[in-house]
């Protein structure tokens, strides 16, 4: 998979480590859980009345899934891929910046682009040497965890 890295301000960090951890399939405000009774036992011994109403507010909960499920940004969900948030000065680069790592497929890249730009204002994608550096730290952090774990089970 390709491997895409970009720079943002660091003052927005925090903003933006919650934006990678948002899934709007676990938002309430953009879809109600279920009030549907598990059991279709359970359903038909409600009043009629009840029944009715449960019934109406799961046909707006599926239309609001069916709308969901048909927008291609609020579908690019970042938590889902691999990514990380690195501090500028951990990877040898500018300290006032934070560095956002993702390996994701390309179809999953255009989007996720677009979507941090709509979102951050000092988003920008690092250039080819701060992408190097970042991956290189990256890959040995994991090989360094990898490492340290095998030790740990006499590797």
């Amino acid at each position: 998979m390709p491997i895409r890295v970009y720079e943002c301000d660091r003052n927005e960090a925090d903003a933006l480590k919650k934006f990678l951890k948002y899934d709007p399939y676990d938002d309430p405000k953009v879809l109600p859980s279920s009030s549907m009774p598990k059991d279709e036992k359970e359903f038909k011994k409600l009043p009629k009345e009840e029944q009715d109403r449960l019934s109406a507010e799961e046909a707006a909960r599926q239309e609001k899934l069916k709308k969901l499920r048909e927008d291609r940004l609020m579908n690019i969900i970042f938590w889902k891929q691999e990514y990380e948030v690195k501090d500028g000065a951990s990877v040898g680069l500018n300290r006032d910046k934070v560095y956002i790592y993702l390996n994701a497929p390309e179809d999953f890249l255009a989007g996720a682009e677009e979507k941090l730009k709509n979102e951050f204002k000092s988003i920008k994608r690092a250039t080819e040497e701060e992408q190097e550096k970042v991956a290189k730290a990256i890959s040995s952090e994991k090989e360094t965890a990898a490492t340290g774990f095998g030790s740990i089970f006499g590797g």
